[in-house]
């Protein structure tokens, strides 16, 4: 039998110091990672409890108070950062930091691309906007609302793909990439809207999911819904890992079905049509 040495393997020293960090990081930063990430906020002091605990300056030579690691052994302690550009990996993800916002505005303008190219005549008018301050209240939402005074709102965002590592199929529902758009169920929903585009989906062969949603959809969805007496809206979302990261993935198969649905689905809407739940 033959064997070889693992040449990535640690030796005991270098384990010494991953375990060092991990435990640190257990202890002293994973309880604050929510909060920290939702608020772009850091523990008090918790730069000196790296330092006491031999984290920072971890090459520096200890004459001058670091700690003198080694690279490799710097490299098992230092937070990866990724380059800050979109790339595409294995010819069909997408991969960047913000692509949840950028994957919606390119879907949408996609949408209009295509009925400009084909040259199609909507009955209605159409209204495609791109909206701020989602994660800070819905604010952009509410002003787009207020000002064009939509019958409808057909709106995209991202969904998580719970797939991801530390996500809880059991509270977020069971959305992966690659297996379609996500349709949503949740009060803001109107029925009926919700209804066509899944006929639409089905007739069109477009694969999609399903989410429930409990009080609200965490999207503009909620702010179109109710507002101007109501509106008509409903959520077709694109599934994403790693979401506000700096390495978001969503799949290429999934942004092209996302734009397939809104555009496939505004064909069948005629003048006049609201929705409501009160006409034949």
């Amino acid at each position: 039998m033959h064997s070889e040495t693992n040449q990535f393997s640690l030796n005991e020293d270098q384990k010494a110091v991953l375990d060092t960090a991990n435990q640190f990081a257990k202890k002293e930063l994973y309880p604050f990672a929510e909060k920290m990430d939702n608020e772009e906020w850091w523990p008090d002091g918790i730069f000196k409890k790296m330092g006491d605990a031999g984290l920072i300056g971890l090459t520096v030579d200890p004459k001058y108070g670091g700690a003198g690691m080694s690279y490799l052994q710097a490299g098992l302690v230092c937070v990866i950062t990724y380059p800050d550009k979109f790339y595409v990996l294995n010819k069909d993800k997408f991969v960047c930091r913000a692509i949840d916002n950028r994957a919606g505005g390119f879907m949408i303008a996609e949408v209009a691309r295509l009925l400009y190219e084909n040259k199609k005549k909507l009955p209605f008018g159409l209204y495609i906007t791109n909206s701020v301050q989602e994660e800070i209240g819905l604010r952009g939402a509410q002003m787009i609302t207020q000002r064009i005074k939509p019958n409808i709102a057909i709106v995209t965002d991202v969904c998580h793909d719970t797939s991801t590592p530390m996500i809880n199929k059991k509270t977020q529902g069971d959305n992966t990439m690659g297996a379609g758009p996500v349709i949503s169920y949740a009060p803001a929903i109107q029925n009926k809207l919700r209804e066509r585009i899944i006929e639409i989906a089905e007739k069109k062969k477009i694969p999609f999911q399903r989410h429930a949603s409990s009080r609200s959809t965490g999207t503009d969805t909620d702010a179109f819904a109710y507002s101007n007496g109501g509106v008509a809206s409903d959520l077709i979302s694109l599934p994403l890992r790693y979401m506000h990261t700096t390495v978001e993935m969503v799949k290429r198969d999934d942004v092209e079905n996302v734009i397939r649905l809104i555009y496939e689905t505004l064909l069948t809407i005629k003048e006049g049509e609201d929705f409501n739940y009160f006409k034949n």
